[in-house]
């Protein structure tokens, strides 16, 4: 049987304030999302290094925004790459990574 080993940090206000708001959602202790979230952490960083590079999802997501731009740069409709990303981030907004802007002269919908 594997045995925890206790651990003990101090964190700022804010990162506190955070943890214990997810302790209540959750219903769990604080502990206990304390440790997902270092187990996230180390799985992280432990999946890319077990990977060869060409497969690592960080480093294909670059490659592909990096060629997808390429290529809408280079596309005959010079206002197709504008469009994309005006599309991009009203996505962006609808999903809530972003505020939503207010309705600017020229967007597309």
């Amino acid at each position: 049987m594997q045995r925890y080993r206790v651990l003990q940090t101090y964190v700022p206000p804010l990162i506190a304030d955070w943890i214990l708001e997810q302790s209540n959602t959750r219903d769990t202790s604080v502990s206990v999302v304390i440790r997902d979230h270092l187990v996230t952490a180390w799985n992280r960083d432990n999946d890319s290094a077990d990977r060869p590079g060409g497969s690592d999802p960080a480093r294909q997501l670059v490659f592909l925004t990096t060629a997808l731009d390429a290529l809408l740069a280079s596309h005959p409709d010079d206002t197709l790459r504008k469009r994309t990303h005006a599309a991009y981030h009203r996505r962006l907004a609808q999903l809530g990574f972003i505020p939503t802007r207010a309705k600017e002269a020229g967007d597309e919908e």
